[in-house]
């Protein structure tokens, strides 16, 4: 990929410098939004996010990838709105946030009708704009692989052979769906080495993460904040011990941060999760690695270095 589709226009990988590859601007219920719009304040939305933003850019970040694909309120004139006022690269994907089912529309379609749907977004633009996507996104959760899961992971799958972005991913350690992710990529073709199999962070098993990086994917370390799943400080500890054992070409870090998430009042996340931001990385993980002997350059790697590489592949 010689350039890489933002938000605002294209730009050369050496231009991303710092990413946080798997944040979202914002997370909400596209049906309640559509339907009953005075339930929302997008004003209150926008700051947020452009805060958020804003933090992570103090801290040097220069590219922020938005998780959000279509199912969890995925907008692209709302990242543009954050991109502008911000000034960070925004990059956005394609795919379908599948829990359980998908839509009919795709359903009583066939594969085909979703996998074009995803490269009309890589190779035209998202929702009717010349903004293209620059990944596709598989997911998989609690529910495991239902027949509409598989479907979408699929379609994710043929879209990326069709169309060389990366895929970055969306799974559930508890029950070790991304092992499902692995088998049915590899089934379809895919090149291992441009995938994400993310929320590995969510447990310190180190023998399955092991057991996923043999296969030669990125792992997604990338929910720090989020202590219900995994408190913060066995997520740093996993990922210097991951680093020692000699993988830190294949770690991606991040946060999963939502500054709006709709599925819980807002003060409710809040106090549920009172540390989760797009910066504790910088403000507790960065300080901790480097009194562990972690390098400036094992830094940079990790937060330079291997993001730009999912998307070149070199």
């Amino acid at each position: 990929m010689a350039k890489i589709p933002t938000v605002t226009g294209e730009i050369s990988p050496d231009e991303m410098g710092i990413t946080l590859f798997h944040e979202h601007l914002r997370l909400i219920t596209e049906v309640v939004r559509w339907n009953w719009p005075h339930l929302y304040n997008e004003d209150d939305e926008f700051r947020r996010a452009v805060d958020a933003v804003n933090a992570a850019k103090r801290y040097g970040v220069r590219t922020i990838i938005d998780l959000t694909v279509a199912g969890i309120g995925r907008d692209v004139k709302f990242d543009e709105r954050v991109a502008r006022a911000t000034g960070i690269n925004i990059i956005m994907g394609t795919g379908f946030y599948t829990y359980t089912e998908i839509p009919f529309y795709f359903k009583n379609r066939g594969i085909d009708s979703l996998v074009d749907a995803f490269v009309h977004d890589i190779t035209v633009g998202i929702q009717g704009t010349n903004v293209r996507a620059a990944f596709v996104k598989a997911v998989i959760d609690a529910p495991g692989l239902t027949k509409d899961v598989e479907f979408a992971i699929r379609a994710a799958a043929k879209a990326h052979i069709k169309t060389g972005v990366p895929i970055i991913t969306h799974s559930f350690v508890g029950n070790k769906s991304s092992l499902e992710l692995i088998r049915i990529f590899k089934e379809e073709g895919v090149d291992l080495a441009r995938t994400v199999i993310g929320h590995v962070g969510d447990t310190d098993d180190i023998s399955f993460i092991e057991q996923i990086l043999k296969t030669g994917a990125f792992i997604g370390l990338d929910r720090f904040g989020l202590d219900i799943y995994l408190p913060l400080e066995k997520r740093t500890k996993t990922l210097i011990e991951l680093i020692k054992r000699g993988w830190i070409d294949q770690i991606l870090l991040s946060h999963d941060y939502c500054p709006t998430i709709d599925w819980y009042p807002h003060e409710e996340v809040v106090k549920l999760v009172p540390n989760w931001s797009m910066t504790l990385i910088f403000e507790k993980v960065i300080p901790t690695l480097r009194s562990e002997g972690i390098t400036e350059e094992q830094i940079n790697k990790i937060l330079i270095e291997n993001p730009r590489r999912l998307f070149t592949g070199k």
